[in-house]
C-alpha cells in the first residue's frame, strides 16, 4: 500500500511539474507577444499621428480595436455621408500597413449616417472572392458623442495569388452527393465560391472552396482538387458544428 502510495503520489508530483512548466511557458509567449504589439502601437502612434485606445489580436498579432483620433483628419461634418467617405478611407490608409488585408483587398460599403454618427464597413475580398467564417471586415465609425473615430479590424492574412479553378461546379455537387448524402441528389441553395477557414496541422488556414449548402448540411469543396475540405451541420447558424472532413 505505501508503495502505491508513493507512486501516485510521484505521478502527482510529475503532473503538477508539467502543467506548471506549460503555464510559464504559456505566460511568457503572452509576455513577449504583448510587449511586441506594444512596441508596434508605439510606432503606429509615431508614424499616423494616432491617440487613444489600441486593442490587440494575440492570434493573429495585429490590432483588434482602434478608438481615437489622427492629429491630420479633422472630422468638421461628422453626419454628411460624402464628407465621412473621405474621413474613412483616410483611416484605411492610415491602418492598412497593421492589419491583415493586403492592397486591392478591401471594398467600401456604403457610409450610414444618423443621430448618433456615421459608420461604414470594408469588406476583404480576395481575387474577387469573398469570406466565410465571419472575417474579412474592417468597420470604421465615428461617434458624435465621443468625437472618436472607433475601428473594428476583422481582415485576415490571404495570399493576392491567383488560384486555379480546376473543379466545375457541376462536378463539386457530384463529390458531395457521392461522398455526403450516399448518392442522393443534392440541390445547394446559394452556391458560391468563397475563401473559407480550414483547421489544419498548422493551426488554420483558408482554402477557396465551393461552398454548397444542402439539407441543413453546408460543404466545402476545394476548387482546385476533388477534395471536400469540411462539412458543417447548421443547427445553429452562428455557431455551427464541424463535422469531420472527407
Amino acid at each position: 500500500m505505501k508503495t502505491k502510495a508513493m507512486i501516485t503520489i510521484m505521478l502527482l508530483l510529475i503532473c503538477t511539474a508539467i502543467f506548471a512548466s506549460e503555464d510559464a511557458s504559456n505566460a511568457a509567449e503572452h509576455a513577449r507577444k504583448t510587449q511586441e504589439l506594444n512596441q508596434l502601437a508605439e510606432r503606429f502612434k509615431a508614424e499616423t499621428g494616432f491617440e487613444g485606445y489600441i486593442g490587440y489580436n494575440l492570434q493573429s498579432m495585429q490590432f483588434s480595436t482602434i478608438s481615437g483620433n489622427f492629429m491630420d483628419i479633422e472630422v468638421t461634418a461628422p453626419q454628411d455621408t460624402l464628407f465621412m467617405r473621405s474621413v474613412f478611407d483616410q483611416v484605411v490608409s492610415k491602418v492598412m500597413p497593421y492589419i491583415s488585408a493586403r492592397d486591392g483587398q478591401l471594398k467600401s460599403g456604403k457610409v450610414v449616417s444618423n443621430e448618433l454618427g456615421s459608420r461604414t464597413i470594408y469588406w476583404q475580398k480576395v481575387n474577387g472572392y469573398s469570406i466565410e467564417g465571419g472575417g474579412g471586415t474592417l468597420r470604421i465609425s465615428y461617434n458624435l458623442a465621443t468625437q472618436k473615430l472607433n475601428v473594428n479590424n476583422g481582415t485576415v492574412d490571404i495570399s493576392s495569388d491567383p488560384i486555379s479553378i480546376n473543379l466545375s461546379l457541376e462536378q463539386a455537387i457530384s463529390l458531395v452527393q457521392e461522398k455526403v448524402f450516399d448518392g442522393a441528389e443534392v440541390k445547394p441553395t446559394n452556391p458560391r465560391i468563397a475563401y473559407v477557414p480550414i483547421d489544419n496541422e498548422n493551426g488554420q488556414a483558408y482554402y477557396l472552396c465551393y461552398v454548397l449548402t444542402n439539407q441543413g448540411y453546408t460543404v466545402f469543396v476545394d476548387v482546385s482538387e476533388p477534395i471536400i475540405r469540411k462539412v458543417a451541420l447548421n443547427r445553429i447558424s452562428t455557431h455551427p458544428k464541424w463535422g469531420q472532413c472527407l
